[in-house]
């Protein structure tokens, strides 16, 4: 029979009576300050709030909801887990044998906050964060991409869970802005002796990943943890991206592997859903079994599985207004699992530790739509991904581009199992053009700027606006609709409306005058020059944008106007728009 609870909104939510996770919240407008809480419907129960009341009594180690963090309930034996989540289950189902809170209005009024008016913390202070490699899938794709086909696995890694060590600081939670880092990146891409410039990331990348915070009695230094002890040290599962710099990591992962590019920022989910709470969603792992080869002994896992968990992760752009899924995966591509994970991580005598916290790797499945992370889903920047809410594509993420994922298990009998929101947004990076670092670069402070090398691997340099739209223009190899009109005596007029250079000579209403001849003399009032946008349009808009700006008046330029309205109308005059930049400022 499928079990209900009395707590609006919990059934049919991820969050029913039978997930019960916890996590570290605070609510001002109560005055609560960071505490454990558990997630059930649209109310989070209050733990401190249950020891107050002395509803949580007959638990032997109530005494841990006392702290701000989850530590010391994770170093508690299962046992005691599974002795505070069964207190609870009675407490919160609607038929439970605990009937306190169901019948007690000011109880409820003490214990339950709304779920929406809280802040959520990191659930543990995390001592050691660990990230591994264990999708089969995701490292055949990656081998392929650089190895080729026939190395694409390494030798070792049907032989042992792959995995490095990451930064515990950097473990951020859910909704934390994250700021694109900088790194030493190659100058040539194919060629690493040629040096390295210090530049912001070029392609970020998410790593669509779930995590396991460990509980229990620390092990003993030295005294490896057996496979049957495996269980009891796995207090639960959060979601998990380990945003990632692709093009940091390609100069600086020989032979250590990964350092900076995986060091600035991990996100994971707020809610850590117990072991318990997926026992109903354990399955068969992708790979079936671990046969060729079988592992060591004390890698053998007689109960190998892991769980029907389906993931998702959605971009929503700066500014957009809505999120578009880009892959859907399973946690059931797993070749190593939980247990492996962490009975290896121990294997040479580690001690693992209360809410030390171990990340699967990425997670992606056989299928193109399954690919756990962009340097996947776009192939190594040869396919692109989307289209977004907004029309534009990605290989890798924007600043401002929001990275969401989620995690959902459906049960047989009709409810729903979540993990809440895994978010987290590139933040924009405000830059001071009078910076030293940035006059080193622009000695006039000019934006934008193009760097480039060229077939020798010479660097060049280039900060006028219309110089780089020509000489992207001229190196456009692809076929399509050109900014410089087609034919001499076009491109000839095109050329000759740039607002930029004569328009900066003269006075603007005398700069209007010209362009306002030029474009009444062609055919198409939607635009300057032929029967398309081109570059007049592109310097015509934004000089009637500062026309406005100085007060002048525009009527005597109807054919210009003509240009600016239509322009309105296209996406990506819209998109360009001063008012529609994410620093613009607010009237």
């Amino acid at each position: 029979m499928l079990l209900l609870s009395w707590v609006d909104g919990a059934d049919g939510s991820e969050f029913p009576v039978q997930n019960l996770p916890f996590g570290v919240f605070s609510h001002t407008l109560s005055g609560r300050s960071p505490r454990v809480g558990v997630a059930i419907g649209e109310s989070v129960l209050d733990m401190q709030a249950l020891l107050a009341e002395g509803l949580i009594d007959h638990c032997a180690c109530a005494a841990v909801f006392a702290e701000a963090t989850l530590n010391a309930f994770m170093a508690q034996p299962r046992a005691q887990w599974l002795a505070v989540r069964a207190a609870l289950t009675q407490l919160l189902a609607r038929d439970g044998a605990d009937p306190a809170l169901r019948e007690s209005a000011e109880l409820r009024r003490r214990c339950l906050v709304p779920r929406a008016e809280v802040a959520m913390h990191l659930p543990a202070a995390i001592g050691d964060y660990t990230d591994f490699y264990s999708s089969r899938e995701h490292a055949t794709n990656v081998g392929v991409m650089f190895r080729g086909k026939d190395n694409a696995l390494q030798p070792n890694w049907l032989h042992l869970p792959v995995g490095y060590h990451g930064r515990a600081s950097s473990v951020v939670v859910s909704g934390t802005p994250v700021v694109r880092p900088k790194g030493q990146l190659q100058l040539d891409k194919a060629d690493a002796s040629k040096g390295t410039e210090h530049a912001p990331c070029r392609l970020l990348d998410f790593e669509l990943e779930m995590g396991f915070f460990v509980g229990g009695p620390a092990n003993r230094l030295g005294a490896p943890l057996e496979m049957d002890e495996a269980e009891d040290r796995i207090f639960g599962f959060v979601l998990c991206n380990d945003w990632s710099a692709r093009d940091v990591q390609k100069f600086e992962y020989v032979p250590l592997g990964p350092f900076g590019a995986k060091n600035f920022a991990t996100s994971i989910s707020p809610w850590v859903v117990m072991a318990e709470a997926l026992l109903p969603f354990r399955c068969a792992t992708s790979a079936g079994s671990q046969a060729e080869p079988v592992p060591l002994p004390y890698l053998r896992d007689p109960n190998y599985s892991s769980y029907d968990v389906q993931l998702e992760v959605a971009i929503t752009p700066a500014g957009g207004d809505r999120a578009t899924v880009v892959t859907t995966s399973n946690y059931r591509h797993m070749y190593w699992t939980a247990p492996q994970q962490l009975v290896h991580h121990s294997v040479t005598g580690c001690d693992m530790r209360p809410a030390d916290l171990l990340a699967s790797g990425t997670i992606s499945g056989a299928d193109a739509s399954a690919y756990g992370s962009l340097l996947e889903l776009c192939w190594q920047g040869t396919r692109e991904v989307g289209p977004l809410c907004d029309g534009s594509t990605r290989k890798f993420l924007r600043d401002g581009d929001t990275v969401s994922m989620r995690g959902t298990c459906l049960h047989s009998s009709g409810y729903t199992l979540g993990f809440g929101e895994c978010a987290g947004q590139y933040a924009y990076a405000r830059v001071n053009l009078l910076a030293d670092e940035q006059r080193g670069l622009s000695e006039m402070g000019q934006v934008p700027r193009l760097d480039w090398s060229d077939a020798a691997g010479e660097r060049h340099s280039l900060t006028q606006s219309l110089a780089i739209l020509e000489l992207l223009h001229e190196a456009a190899s692809a076929p399509g609709r050109s900014l410089l009109p087609l034919g001499p005596a076009l491109a000839a007029k095109d050329q000759g409306s740039d607002a930029g250079r004569s328009l900066g000579r003269e006075a603007i209403a005398k700069g209007l005058a010209a362009a306002e001849k030029l474009a009444a003399a062609n055919r198409d009032e939607r635009f300057c020059v032929g029967s398309h946008s081109s570059v007049a349009d592109l310097c015509v808009v934004p000089q009637l944008y500062n026309a406005r700006r100085f007060e002048v008046d525009l009527q005597p330029y109807p054919r210009l106007r003509a240009v600016e309205a239509h322009a309105a109308t296209l996406p990506y005059f819209q998109a360009a728009h001063p008012d529609a930049q994410p620093d613009a400022a607010k009237a």
